[in-house]
């Protein structure tokens, strides 16, 4: 297990407006691996690091028949411990496999298990069958072996049944990745099920084969009114918002070391709160002061276990009002993200506080 560690760095947490998933680095190809109902809807995603970095990842193949997708970075990944594609790899089974990614959208994890059968016939396909935990999150992560070759994508498990998970064998990732080398534009691209060509454009049939295509595909999920004015005030910040997303109508990033999330609360409010600082250990009455006395204009201290707060609220009905109103919101929403990575360090050198446990990690 602890040798696995070394691909923490080649294993990223997917965010779409949809929500989370995960996906992995392959140097050879430099292309990141992931399944198609992760990334479904979106030609754009972020992929974050366990060191909370995000990165800005276009879809170029996707194959929904299979369940798998290939993204690709703007710029070249510069990591040397990716995982090992054998695509003549054997699997046995009670062979030892491990799930890497990240469940429920939390902190990289790696749960281990066996290969209960390597050739599970499902759906008219065969998947390698194990006990290892995947839990949602953990889609489009890597299966591996104990040195690291890859035994297949993580994709699913039974619902209300234990130890009972899926992952894609290697065999079929193999064949798409060898495919992606075709797209040299790295332009989005469906490939056809039968014959693995790739199609740039809507279309209700392979031009290659003939077979059926599934078109839809290619439309793109589109936000809401209340999305698209909340991605036009992260704009301010210089900040894709596509690097913001993190589920329906919930946005996170770091500003800095703060972390800011943003979303509705009971249907009624909007919320732009960041958790800057931990309390400290001793002389609190110095602290209590200064936030109790504090004047942050529309922007409110507060403490929750055991954690400072600076927030911003307004009734959703606000939204609604005169052009000049929308516009101070979302110049609000900047400003308390700045506002958040000032306090941090304020708190830490006034009151001796710890920086949150949400904060990005540097160096």
């Amino acid at each position: 297990m602890q040798n696995l560690e070394r691909f923490k760095n080649a294993t990223f947490k997917v965010l779409t407006s949809n929500g989370t998933g995960s996906c992995f680095y392959i140097h050879d190809q430099d292309i990141i691996v992931t399944n198609h109902h992760v990334i479904e809807g979106f030609k754009e995603v972020a992929i974050e690091d366990d060191r909370k970095n995000r990165m800005h990842a276009k879809v170029i193949l996707t194959n929904p028949d299979l369940d798998i997708a290939v993204l690709k970075t703007e710029t070249k990944l510069n990591i040397a411990n990716t995982i090992n594609l054998e695509p003549n790899l054997i699997l046995s089974r009670q062979q030892q496999v491990y799930a890497l990614g990240y469940p429920f959208g939390m902190p990289f994890t790696i749960t281990s298990g066996i290969v209960s059968n390597p050739e599970q016939h499902r759906d008219g396909k065969y998947f390698v069958q194990t006990d290892a935990a995947i839990n949602p999150g953990n889609s489009g992560g890597p299966l591996v072996t104990h040195d690291g070759k890859l035994a297949g994508i993580n994709s699913s498990k039974f619902d209300n049944a234990d130890n009972v998970g899926f992952a894609i064998p290697i065999s079929v990732i193999k064949d798409v990745i060898d495919r992606v080398k075709e797209n040299t534009s790295f332009d989005f691209s469906l490939q056809c099920s039968s014959c693995s060509g790739l199609s740039y454009e809507a279309q209700e049939y392979c031009t290659n084969c003939g077979a059926t295509l599934d078109k839809n595909v290619f439309e793109e999920v589109k936000l809401g009114e209340f999305s698209v004015f909340i991605e036009e005030a992260l704009t301010q910040l210089d900040i894709n918002p596509v690097l913001t997303r993190a589920g329906f109508e919930f946005w996170e990033f770091h500003q800095g070391s703060s972390l800011i999330r943003i979303f509705v609360m009971n249907k009624n409010y909007l919320y732009v709160t960041s958790p800057i600082n931990n309390l400290p250990k001793k002389n609190l009455g110095g602290l209590y002061e200064y936030l109790v006395a504090s004047d942050l204009g529309a922007f409110s201290l507060g403490i929750y276990q055991n954690q400072i707060f600076v927030s911003y609220r307004l009734h959703m009905s606000d939204l609604f009002k005169e052009e000049t109103t929308k516009n101070s919101i979302k110049t609000k929403i900047k400003e308390l993200a700045i506002k958040a990575d000032e306090l941090d360090d304020f708190f830490v050198e006034k009151y001796h506080c710890t920086i949150s446990t949400h904060a990005r990690k540097v160096g």
